[in-house]
Order: structure tokens, then sequence, then C-alpha cells
């Protein structure tokens, strides 16, 4: 489980909000926070750093400022599933 005093957002650098905001039971991260792998580093973000909009494309250049890390950096994201909205499209004849 990780402490509340020491979590921190590895981008933002902020806390969760509230302080004593809901935990995930498996992770003992607040509802949102992910842990991602970038450029083979494992790196806790919070709900709005950790957001999938910054890996569209490759990883984001806030990211990528605020981490330290490459313009061609790649994120593993594992298993994690996606939106699936390729499943949603039509294909037209």
């Amino acid at each position: 489980m990780t402490d509340t005093a020491q979590l921190v957002c590895a981008a933002c650098r902020l806390s969760p909000f509230p302080a004593d905001a809901p935990r995930d039971a498996a992770s003992g991260l607040p509802h949102g926070w992910v842990v991602r792998l970038i450029a083979g580093r494992t790196y806790t973000l919070c709900d709005c750093c950790g957001d999938i909009r910054h890996f569209k494309g490759g990883v984001s250049t806030y990211l990528q400022e605020s981490l330290g890390v490459s313009e061609h950096a790649k994120c593993d994201f594992g298993d994690e599933q996606g939106g699936g909205l390729h499943r949603n499209r039509v294909k037209k004849r």
C-alpha cells in the first residue's frame, strides 16, 4: 500500500486531493491515479497527468519535459484495456 504522506504525481508534483481521497484496494492509489511504464521506468501519475490523452501519438511534450524522457520515449500499457472505439466503426461498402 502506498503511503499518503509521500504520494505525489511524478509529473506535476501534486499530492492527491483531497488528502483522504478513496483508494483502490489493489494498488493503494487514489482512484484515477495510474502507474505507467515509460522508457523502461515506472512513474506514478495523477488522474490528469496519467490520462490516456497524453499518450496519443506518443508521450506528450508536457510529460517529456516533466519526466525528463526523450521525445522518442514509449509507454508500455501492458494489459490495460483500450477504449474499444475501433469496434464501433462501420465499414462503408
